[in-house]
């Protein structure tokens, strides 16, 4: 398979539950086309952010959520920074988007694709700005302005 770019764009912010959520979507279309089952997703997300990890969780109440439509299905990506400088991400598939079936597939040593290394590449440098370079004064407000929109 030849590599197609392919639309990175950030939708909005979620506010769910005390946690605040960037919310980004990725298709191999012109635009993601799945608003439906991102509905759906968003029902499932403070069920994701609820997920302990063996390390260390605590954290900022701050994660990011990518939409990926490719290939094998849609892919829904939850991820927030643990232990200040670790992340921590679970993979969903859903196959027949139509059906808004989630399978956890992350666990098995499946993480990003090239495309949402991307996005997780942003936020590791937003991260690093905003929150580990100033430990004394997060900047949670620039954090959450701090958003990609690209084709990659």
């Amino acid at each position: 398979m030849a590599y197609q770019k392919r639309k990175i764009a950030f939708y909005e912010i979620l506010y769910i539950d005390g946690w605040s959520v960037k919310v980004y979507m990725i298709s191999k279309e012109d635009e993601f086309k799945h608003m439906r089952l991102y509905e759906q997703v968003k029902l499932k997300i403070k069920e994701w952010l609820g997920f302990e990890n063996g390390f260390n969780s605590k954290h900022h109440h701050m994660a990011f959520l990518i939409l990926h439509a490719g290939d094998e299905g849609v892919f829904s990506i939850i991820n927030w920074w643990v232990g200040e400088n670790m992340l921590n991400s679970h993979v969903f598939l859903t196959k027949k988007p139509e059906l808004c079936d989630f399978h956890k597939i992350s666990g098995d040593g499946l993480t990003f694709c090239v495309w949402e290394l991307a996005i997780v590449n942003h936020e590791r440098q937003a991260w690093l700005d905003c929150f580990l370079l100033q430990s004394s004064e997060p900047q949670y407000s620039t954090y959450l302005k701090d958003t990609l929109n690209c084709i990659i």
